[in-house]
C-alpha cells in the first residue's frame, strides 16, 4: 500500500514535544534520549575555561532542566537519573578534560540547601515525584478536563481518584499519575472553611 501511495515507511515515528512517541518494553531504551542529550551539553562545554559558579548555573539551568517535561508526564528510571547525577558531579569536580578530579563531598551533600552546607542541585528522584504530584493534583482539581475524563473511564469508572487502583496492564502514564498521587496523600489534609 504505501509503494502504491508512494509514501515512505518510517521505522520510527519520531518526537512530540521532546519526547519519543515510539514505545517500546523497555522503559531504559525509551527515555535513553535523555542520557545522550546530557552527555552531549556536558562534552560541549570546556570545564577549564568556567568558572565553579559557572558550572554551577550550567548544571542547573540547562541539564536539570532537560528532563523536567519528561518528569512531569512519566516516572523516569532510577537507573537514567542516578546516571544523569553522577555525569553532573564528574563534571562539577573535573578540571579539565582529562583528569577527572576529586570528589571533595558526596554528591547528597551538594543536593542539600545552600542554608545548610549544600549547593542546592536537585535530587532527580525527588523532583520527577514531585512534578508528577502535581500532575496528580492537576486531575484532582480538573476533573471535567478531557484528559481526567480519558484517565477516570479507563481506569477508575466507579470510584474516585484517591481509591483508584492500579489495575491490569497499566499504562506507564497511570502508572507515574498513581506514584505522584502516593507521593502527595500523606501531605493532604482537610480544611474547614466557611465556602
Amino acid at each position: 500500500m504505501a509503494g502504491v501511495l508512494r509514501v515512505p515507511i518510517l521505522d520510527k515515528t519520531g518526537k512530540y514535544l521532546g519526547i519519543p512517541s515510539d514505545w517500546g518494553s523497555s522503559k531504559r531504551d525509551m527515555f535513553a534520549w535523555i542520557h545522550t542529550r546530557v552527555n552531549a551539553k556536558l562534552a560541549g562545554w570546556k570545564e577549564q575555561f568556567i568558572s565553579k559558579g559557572g558550572k554551577e548555573i550550567l548544571l542547573k539551568a540547562v541539564i536539570q532542566a532537560l528532563p523536567q517535561y519528561a518528569m512531569s508526564i512519566f516516572k523516569i528510571p532510577v537507573s537514567i537519573c542516578k546516571s544523569v547525577e553522577q555525569k553532573m558531579a564528574k563534571f562539577w569536580w573535573q578540571h579539565s578534560s582529562t583528569k577527572s578530579g576529586i570528589h571533595w563531598k558526596c554528591w547528597d551533600t551538594l543536593k542539600d540547601r545552600k542554608s545548610i552546607g549544600g549547593i542546592g542541585f536537585r535530587d532527580l528522584l525527588s523532583f520527577n515525584k514531585a512534578l508528577l504530584g502535581k500532575q496528580a493534583w492537576r486531575l484532582f482539581q480538573n476533573p471535567e478536563s478531557l484528559w481526567c475524563n480519558l484517565f477516570k473511564a479507563l481506569y477508575f469508572p466507579s470510584t474516585d481518584f484517591w481509591h483508584a487502583e492500579q489495575g491490569s496492564r497499566p499504562s506507564w502514564g497511570w502508572r507515574s499519575l498513581i506514584l505522584g498521587r502516593n507521593s502527595i496523600i500523606p501531605k493532604l489534609s482537610w480544611s474547614v472553611g466557611n465556602g
